[in-house]
């Protein structure tokens, strides 16, 4: 963590040589501010709000559960964008069939090429392109059995 360093306006003189302790001054003070090092300046919230602040450099404790607290605009807003995506779009999900023989685990990909649109009971239809994550399991290509749900990640 950087350390604040006061320098009095008299050290900085137009047309003089700057001290070198000034100069270390003037490099680690700005990185100071953001660490809230002891006496450095606190930055204001509205600077925060625009996020030119990281999370990583608040202070622990800064964050608070009531800062974070989820109104029924966000979540409005939230699922707005998801019922807005169209089927197969990337970081939607569906009910796919695995059309290869393997048993498919929770986490593996597969290229939407192995995959089929699905139904419950294993019926089939077209392939749903785009790059898939399995969310679930799925029983090679074992009628029902081979049917899980997917997270389109590319």
């Amino acid at each position: 963590m950087a350390t604040w360093t006061d320098i009095d306006d008299a050290r900085l003189e137009p047309g003089k040589p700057i001290r070198s302790v000034d100069g270390l001054a003037l490099r680690d003070n700005p990185i100071a501010i953001v660490e809230g090092a002891a006496g450095a300046p606190r930055i204001q919230e509205p600077a925060m709000a625009n996020n030119s602040v990281a999370n990583r450099a608040l202070v622990n404790g800064a964050v608070t559960a009531t800062k974070m607290a989820v109104t029924s605009s966000e979540t409005a807003w939230v699922l707005g964008r998801n019922s807005g995506a169209a089927a197969a779009a990337v970081g939607s999900y569906a009910m796919l069939k695995n059309l290869t023989a393997s048993i498919v685990s929770p986490g593996s990909t597969f290229a939407g090429s192995s995959l089929r649109w699905s139904s419950a009971a294993g019926d089939i239809s077209s392939s749903p392109g785009g790059s898939w994550r399995c969310m679930g399991y799925a029983n090679g290509n074992n009628g029902a059995q081979g049917v899980t749900l997917w997270l389109r990640y590319a």
